[in-house]
């Protein structure tokens, strides 16, 4: 009970000075371009900012045509939580609307719909894309490349709610990939070269053109043991980015999303060691919470020196839980006591 009762102490007077990587910070907001700061302007920026908002949150591209969603966008300035101005260059003659949603009213909104929908944790995506340029040369696409297709990438991944990261393309990185390795999806070697990234999931794409004026491209998203694999073909580059990452957003979605009102509620038990350092305890319970709309309830029960027990309470089944407390890298699963149900994990920094 000493221990419990420190532990409590230590919750509520230390304060949280790490995020962890995988939470969409963005999720419920939008930057959508007007040409002036009018009345009638921000209205209908709000209305496009909702829909890519619900879009983003649900992972559903035609969340716009559920009944109630048509009627709640009719009104879209009564979710909004505040906007600002930006202006992309001096040379500009647009503005960038930004505009931060409430979260709360969003979800409510999607509950009532009756749309499941995607919590703010979501899988690290490592993309090796490889793309032929004017001379015929295969490139891998790197995170300080000065290739578009980065910057298409990163605007779509944002739009998505998708967590983008690219290979540094370092020496490291040289020594260890090739552009035929990306462009034939030799996944042993970029699995391996990953790893420095702590990555949950791999898109390897290679994009080349058609020789019709037009591009194809080969892609496939690999997250544990599951792989998808697409061929997508498109008049630009962008397009193949946008078709591509509309398919990598419902793909991972329908994988993590928890229906509002059909998936039942259960109480797991989770015993977590290597809980060591001063701010551990408090990380590992805001890392949990952090899985909603799956993590419903995190109860601390008992602190037993670096053994924490903890009582979750889950909507989903247990598979589901397991899946979204393996994003991040920060969860290890160990075994299950089948005789008193309880998750046996180890916390890794």
């Amino acid at each position: 009970m000493k221990n419990l009762f420190l532990a409590l102490i230590l919750l509520v007077f230390l304060p949280i000075t790490s995020a962890f990587a995988v939470k969409v910070s963005s999720l419920y907001e939008a930057d959508i371009p007007v040409t002036a700061q009018s009345d009638d302007e921000r209205d209908q920026a709000a209305t496009a900012g909702l829909i890519e908002v619900l879009m983003k949150v649900s992972g559903d591209p035609e969340v716009g045509k559920n009944p109630v969603i048509k009627n709640a966008v009719k009104r879209a300035s009564y979710y909004v939580q505040e906007y600002s101005y930006a202006t992309p260059s001096a040379s500009a003659a647009q503005y960038l609307l930004q505009i931060r949603y409430d979260k709360a009213g969003i979800n409510n909104l999607l509950k009532k719909a009756g749309i499941a929908y995607w919590g703010e944790s979501r899988p690290l995506i490592l993309a090796w894309v490889a793309s032929t340029n004017d001379k015929q040369a295969v490139e891998i696409i790197g995170s300080e490349s000065p290739d578009t297709i980065l910057g298409m990438m990163k605007d779509q991944g944002k739009k998505y709610g998708l967590p983008l990261i690219f290979p540094m393309m370092d020496v490291d990185d040289m020594n260890k990939v090739s552009p035929n390795d990306v462009s034939t999806m030799a996944l042993p070697v970029l699995q391996a070269a990953g790893q420095r990234y702590m990555p949950d999931a791999l898109l390897v794409g290679n994009i080349q053109p058609d020789g019709n004026n037009g591009f194809q491209s080969q892609w496939q998203l690999v997250l544990g043991e599951d792989h998808w694999d697409w061929q997508i073909a498109g008049k630009t580059t962008n397009d193949v980015v946008m078709n591509m990452l509309n398919q990598v957003s419902q793909t991972l979605a329908k994988h993590y999303v928890v229906k509002p009102t059909d998936a039942p509620q259960l109480w797991l038990k989770l015993e977590v060691a290597n809980v060591i350092q001063r701010d551990d305890l408090a990380q590992l319970i805001q890392y949990l919470k952090q899985l909603a709309p799956v993590v419903q309830q995190v109860q601390l029960m008992q602190v037993n020196g670096s053994q924490v027990e903890l009582s979750v309470l889950v909507r989903g089944s247990l598979t589901t839980f397991q899946e979204h407390a393996s994003i991040g890298n920060h969860l290890q699963f160990k075994s299950q006591d089948g005789e008193t149900n309880t998750l046996l994990y180890d916390w890794v920094h």
